[in-house]
């Protein structure tokens, strides 16, 4: 059953705050809110607004008054002993009735020292509930929690497929797509044998790809006549951006723009690549998040940051033909800014120190490291860590004929493909550097990854541990590298 409201620990809350999404579902109007810490009241005035509490639908988007969800984010003051604990428990009074609670993850400031403490990130991507009705993910998280505490959730895109089923028809009416993507969101981000679990695991953040929108979004799909037409597609892109902005967004900043924070040594750079993407394929990133991306780059460099730049796709893809445009989505080195990003990641390698990258929608997974080939970088590594899926989508026509195949072969992932080796040189064009690509690990099927971040000296320490979720198999352990911060 869905609940009445969910409170959900978020990344990147300010110094001495507890940032905290509440998801309201089932009222027509927006609630009064009463909050407490730790079993302790507190003040309106020491509670502060990020995103008011708001229907997800706004009123284009409504027929009547139909009770519907409710969000909002909101930053708690911490005191000490919860800064110490790194956990709080929360409660939210709705109208003055009864609490709801929960205890909730406080994100660290710093990798913390000592051999056995880490800060750990789950890396996650592309959850289709109808293939894991059973709810198989989150036990498997619950189970990682008890020995590797997540410290941050990073869900990496396709958290919701709103372009499915398949044979579905869509109605070509807003409010008919925004109740029924509110309820595509409403499951995932509620109900236990979705992937509810998995988000409450530890601070949450959310990077958008192309199924939060459409297959290969913004291009037509076709599969989906809604797409077909500007109009079709116009109407879709507004509701699926709206159910994005409340239930995936957790700043002040206006959706889509990039989130920045750091975990001393470390700063995060986390970019929306879909969201804005021209149908003429010049622009996957707004000007505002190339401009924020230079000045990510200048704070790692003035700081001695490692810099972990992450997105929906990966970096490392050979861009689909013109016809594969058409079946395939199409990927970032399809895009003229691409090459902007790159030099601004090759000047982050050169004036701060490695580079690690953190992805999924290719539905496998891969470690990957990034030698330059020239004295430009000497010295300086990339890494790449892609988890993808937690649970494979419903592929029609293809996966009947792959459980055939399964019934012969006994191979549980029969549906997945083959995780791809990288290519060997990496050379974006207009780059000064050029750099070997070396596979270190393949990782097919169902899968979370779980990466611990640990301090050798001035350095970070990184361990990947891919859980496959298949009931009896163990987690592989792939070779630990070390990421340097520029000296």
């Amino acid at each position: 059953m869905s609940a009445e409201a969910v409170l959900r620990s978020c990344a990147a809350a300010p110094p001495g705050r507890l940032r905290v999404w509440l998801g309201v579902f089932g009222r027509t109007s927006a609630p009064s809110l009463g909050w407490s810490l730790n079993g302790v009241p507190l003040a309106p005035d020491a509670v502060h607004t990020v995103r008011p509490l708001e229907s997800a639908r706004t009123p284009a988007m409504l027929k009547e008054n139909p009770g519907r969800a409710f969000s909002g984010v909101f930053d708690l003051p911490l005191p000490q002993t919860s800064n110490a604990s790194r956990r709080a428990r929360v409660e939210v009074r709705l109208d003055g009735g009864n609490p709801i609670s929960a205890e909730l993850r406080i994100m660290p400031r710093e990798v913390p020292e000592g051999l056995d403490a880490s800060f750990n990130v789950l890396l996650t991507s592309c959850f289709h509930w109808e293939e894991d009705t059973g709810g198989v993910v989150g036990r498997m998280v619950d189970d990682i929690r008890k020995v590797y505490q997540p410290d941050l959730v990073l869900a990496a895109g396709d958290q919701v497929y709103l372009d499915l089923p398949t044979l579905k028809n869509f109605q070509d009416d807003l409010p008919w797509l925004a109740d029924k993507f509110e309820q595509d969101y409403r499951r995932n981000w509620t109900e236990e044998s979705a992937y509810a679990q998995v988000l409450s695991a530890g601070p949450l953040l959310c990077i958008p790809d192309d199924h939060d929108y459409w297959n290969n979004y913004p291009l037509p799909a076709p599969h989906l006549q809604n797409t077909w037409s500007e109009e079709g597609r116009g109407q879709w892109a507004l509701a699926a951006r709206r159910m994005c902005e409340a239930f995936q967004h957790y700043d002040s900043t206006p959706f889509g723009a990039p989130l920045q924070f750091d975990v001393e040594p470390l700063s995060f750079f986390i970019a929306d690549t879909r969201t804005f993407r021209t149908p003429d394929l010049k622009h996957m990133m707004t000007e505002e998040t190339l401009q924020a991306l230079t000045a990510w780059v200048s704070h790692c460099a003035k700081h001695g940051r490692i810099g972990i730049f992450s997105t929906g796709q990966s970096l490392l893809m050979e861009k689909p033909s013109l016809f594969g445009r058409t079946t395939e989505d199409t990927e970032l080195p399809n895009y003229e800014d691409f090459g902007v990003l790159m030099k601004e990641l090759e000047r982050l390698m050169r004036e701060a120190g490695d580079l690690l990258l953190l992805t999924g929608d290719v539905h496998w997974g891969r470690v990957t490291s990034l030698v330059p080939t020239d004295s430009l970088l000497s010295g300086r590594q990339a890494y790449e860590v892609i988890s993808s899926p937690s649970s494979l989508v419903t592929t029609v026509g293809s996966d009947f004929f792959a459980r055939l195949r399964q019934r012969f072969s006994g191979n549980a992932w029969e549906r997945h493909p083959e995780a791809c080796e990288a290519p060997p040189l990496f050379a974006p064009p207009g780059l000064q550097s050029r750099f070997q690509v070396h596979t270190e690990h393949l990782q097919r099927g169902n899968q979370v990854c779980l990466l611990s971040f640990q301090r050798r000296g001035g350095n970070v320490e990184v361990t990947p541990r891919y859980f496959p979720l298949d009931q009896g198999a163990a987690p592989v352990t792939v070779k630990p590298f070390l990421l340097r911060h520029g000296e």
